[in-house]
């Protein structure tokens, strides 16, 4: 049975209202909207967490404009959030933007290491409160929680075909399966998917499945890598019509 091309595609214009969100006490004089609007000067981050040494970050906050008081920001913690309120806790009191400045630090903190999964990571989602004016496109902040990484990092790349929802994979070693996703994990449409793993010495084994039979080919051909994060070594990469599994792709961590 031959696959239907989609006909249509929904494309996304993504405005960027700022062009550096990366340092402190930035004004932002570019924007100009009804009133003080406050933003996550970045998207997305990461607190790894060590089993016995407490870590934290800091997600720095703005406003556009400069005030001569402290300015307390009402931080609220999204209910789209995986991560459980154990595994985190939030210094409310260094969410205030001091008099004369435009920046806030707020310190996110660690807590239980045991919950936190051995792969992979909870998101823990920081928004404004609701009565509070922010920028569309920096008005949450995602921060990943995951296991410090002991061992040596990989990292998956996945670029698909039309139909995602048809391609999975296995990362087994001598002791069995160390991560998968069955078919259904991803959706048709989808464009890409990046996981990293933390990954002891040891000989590792992946094999990307596709469950039509035709590999990554419709459309056009997809791809997919497993490389090392710390210089980009390629362990695995393939692509393409493969048929229903790639052959083994096996590769050692030392």
């Amino acid at each position: 049975m031959k696959k239907l091309i989609l006909s249509a595609f929904s494309f996304l214009v993504v405005f960027s209202l700022i062009t550096s969100c990366s340092g402190d006490d930035e004004n932002y004089k570019s924007f100009s909207g009804p009133q003080e609007a406050l933003l996550f000067n970045n998207s997305t981050s990461v607190l790894e967490v060590g089993p016995t040494t407490p870590s934290f970050i800091e997600v720095l906050v703005s406003s556009t404009t400069i005030s001569n008081v402290d300015r307390p920001v009402d931080i609220q913690v999204s209910s789209f959030s995986t991560a459980l309120p154990s595994q985190y806790s939030i210094d409310y009191s260094t969410a205030v933007i001091p008099a004369g400045s435009t920046t806030a630090r707020v310190k996110i903190n660690s807590a239980d290491f045991a919950s936190l999964p051995a792969l992979g990571s909870v998101s823990l989602v920081l928004v404004f409160d609701s009565e509070l004016y922010s920028l569309p496109n920096r008005s949450n902040h995602i921060v990943s929680i995951q296991r410090a990484c002991e061992g040596t990092r990989v990292n998956l790349n996945i670029n698909f075909d039309g139909y995602g929802s048809e391609i999975g994979w296995t990362l087994s070693n001598d002791s069995g399966v160390v991560a998968s996703a069955n078919a259904g994990a991803y959706s048709d449409g989808q464009a890409t998917h990046a996981q990293q793993f933390c990954l002891q010495p040891g000989t590792y084994t992946f094999v990307m499945t596709d469950s039509y039979g035709d590999g990554m080919s419709f459309p056009g051909n997809g791809t997919f890598t497993l490389s090392l994060d710390s210089d980009g070594s390629v362990l695995a990469t393939g692509g393409g019509d493969f048929g229903f599994q790639t052959p083994p792709y096996t590769f050692t961590i030392n």
